[in-house]
């Protein structure tokens, strides 16, 4: 079933609109769903003029490749036959490919612009679609699978509008382990037998904890959900920090969107009566 990927309602908050987006990377059901729906995050994350996703094979290097507005690329496009064919020539690829491991990389960052242009993937590929800098989050999602989001522009990324882009890629991570999209081409987890399931991280949460996460996920400020809860906003700032621990999470919004997940409705909490 494809991502659809709406335009934002009038009177939506930008919390709001975020955590829509990572809900659909959270209901993803396949990797090419997970590719759609996170690119439409990318989008939300860094201002740009071309995107796309790359899931890419690390034993093989085979790749499908999709663009936004474009949907998965032919293999007789010459776009997808650069990507399958040169792609471990392109530095960032080197790089990724080097390391194996998820990270940000700016192409800016890693070869300077007079000595890219000098390059044919410069000429025969980026120069035609006028980008002149290029962003990626390289997210390892199996195995031996990765996905490579990327976000093209006509001109150079600052360090500002970067900042955002290695928050995402760290909610990325946080989400990897309750996505079936990540866990598609993963093996069983070991320990556990046939039909077996790890703890949900959201029933090691205390009630209080439940219900200053409830909070959060309605958007609520730290001094709000003290007054609604009755205690100092310091405090809400310690349930916040035991909560990303035991979540194994970063961010309020990754923290939000386990628990709107994975919480059950069975579970007791006073948070309750006001929904």
């Amino acid at each position: 079933m494809p991502v659809h990927h709406r335009p934002p309602a009038k009177g939506r908050t930008s919390t709001s609109i975020k955590l829509a987006l990572l809900e659909q990377i959270s209901a993803a059901s396949d990797r090419h769903q997970l590719a759609e729906a996170s690119l439409a995050a990318l989008r939300d994350v860094l201002s740009g003029d071309h995107y796309s996703a790359i899931l890419l094979n690390l034993k093989v290097h085979t790749v499908e490749d999709y663009y936004l507005n474009h949907g998965w690329l032919a293999a007789k496009n010459r776009f997808w036959q650069a990507a399958q064919h040169k792609l471990t020539e392109h530095p960032l690829a080197q790089r990724f490919l080097s390391r194996q491991q998820s990270m940000v990389l700016v192409r800016s960052r890693v070869v300077p612009n007079p000595l890219w242009k000098k390059t044919w993937l410069y000429h025969e590929v980026e120069r035609p679609l006028g980008v002149e800098d290029l962003a990626s989050v390289c997210q390892i999602t199996a195995a031996d699978q990765a996905l490579i989001l990327t976000c093209g522009r006509c001109r150079l990324f600052s360090d500002r509008e970067l900042a955002p882009l290695h928050s995402f890629q760290r909610v990325l991570t946080g989400l990897a382990p309750f996505c079936v999209g990540f866990a598609q081409a993963t093996a069983p987890t070991p320990g556990l037998s046939n039909g077996a399931h790890p703890q949900n991280p959201a029933s090691r949460l205390t009630a209080r904890e439940h219900e200053t996460l409830h909070w959060v996920r309605m958007g609520k400020r730290d001094s709000e959900i003290g007054i609604i809860l009755h205690i100092s906003p310091r405090t809400v700032t310690t349930h916040l920090v035991s909560i990303y621990r035991k979540l194994g999470v970063e961010t309020r919004t990754a923290a939000a969107l386990l628990h709107s997940r994975d919480c059950r409705p069975s579970a007791s909490s006073s948070a309750d009566k006001y929904t």
